[in-house]
Formats: C-alpha cells, sequence, structure tokens
C-alpha cells in the first residue's frame, strides 16, 4: 500500500482546497502508473458528481481507454454506494476500474459524520457477485489517519456554518494530466 501514500498526501491537500467541507478527491492511473485525470467533489453542481463520478465523466469525455487497460482509481475515501455502482457500470462500458485505493474507510466516515445510511464498497462488490468479471481489487485504507482529520475539520467547518462559495465551473473540478510530474521537476 506504501505506492500510494505520497499521492494520498496530495489527494488529501487537493480536496481541501478544492472543497474545504466536503473535501473527497481521486485520481484515475492508467495500467502505467500516469494520471489521467483528477476530481474533487463537486456535488453542488450535480448530485451525480462525486470525486469518482466527475473523474470518471472527465475520463469517458477525454479519453479512449478499452476494457482491456486495468485502470487504478485512487481516492481519499472509500467509495460510497453511488460511485461504486458507478464504478461497476462503467465497467460494462469498457471503462475498467481493475483496483481501488482509498483512504478514509466508509465505516470510519459515516462515524465522523453520524451518517446511517448507505453501504460500504465491499458490500456493493458483493451484491454484484464474487465472480463476477466486473468487479474491481478494493486496496485500503491508505493513511486512514489523515484523511480523516481532514474530513473532522471539514465537519468542523460545517458545524459552525461556514459554507464557502465554491464555483459552478466543472471545469475547476477536474484536472486532465499528470500533475505529479510537475511536482518532481
Amino acid at each position: 500500500m506504501q505506492e500510494f501514500e505520497e499521492m494520498m498526501g496530495e489527494l488529501i491537500e487537493l480536496g481541501i482546497n478544492a472543497n474545504p467541507v466536503a473535501p473527497f478527491s481521486c485520481c484515475i492511473l492508467d495500467p502505467c502508473g500516469q494520471i489521467l485525470v483528477t476530481a474533487a467533489y463537486a456535488r453542488h453542481i450535480s448530485p451525480l458528481f462525486s470525486a469518482e463520478g466527475l473523474a470518471l465523466h472527465a475520463l469517458a469525455q477525454n479519453y479512449h481507454v478499452r476494457r482491456d487497460q486495468k485502470l487504478i482509481l485512487v481516492t481519499n475515501t472509500e467509495p460510497d454506494c453511488a460511485a461504486m455502482s458507478t464504478i461497476l457500470w462503467c465497467k460494462m462500458h469498457d471503462i475498467n476500474i481493475a483496483r481501488i485505493a482509498y483512504g478514509a474507510s466508509r465505516n470510519r466516515l459515516k462515524k465522523l459524520w453520524d451518517c446511517h445510511f448507505g453501504f460500504e464498497a465491499t458490500e456493493i462488490l458483493d451484491r454484484a457477485g464474487k465472480d463476477n468479471e466486473y468487479r474491481p481489487e478494493l486496496t485500503g485504507p491508505i493513511l486512514e489517519n489523515d484523511c480523516l482529520e481532514a474530513f473532522e475539520d471539514a465537519k468542523a467547518l460545517s458545524d459552525q456554518g461556514d459554507r464557502p462559495v465554491l464555483s459552478m465551473e466543472l471545469d475547476e473540478f477536474w484536472i486532465p494530466g499528470d500533475w505529479m510530474l510537475e511536482l518532481e521537476n
């Protein structure tokens, strides 16, 4: 799991900067580890745009991918039931998210936010069937305490009534290409 720790740290920061009261963020990597798209939570624009939903939307709009390309989704929280369902549906349409590496577990996030609905990613995968060819490998948690700290801060802002003014420009919540290359230079 160490292979995603640096990226997870960057995703935590990206999520906080994009939306401090909902710091969800993720990126999709190609089979060679290059970042294709990165996205942050934009459900204020559309309820479909969780970080994962927006990343998949951007991927589908901007890249031609094939079923035999095993993509990796790295996200700072275990995908919720809507995101997991979207991931499974995308696999049926040639976007093959073969592996998901996540930061904070859905269970711990639900406790933090006192949220009692929804399913964990494994529950959605189990409902899809253990032998389902579309079932991605789930890896995590990675840097869970660091991820949860960002969500604890977000909850404190929310509880205080602090709500930042967020852009309605969808392009401000996703990035094409490999920004990690720029960090290395």
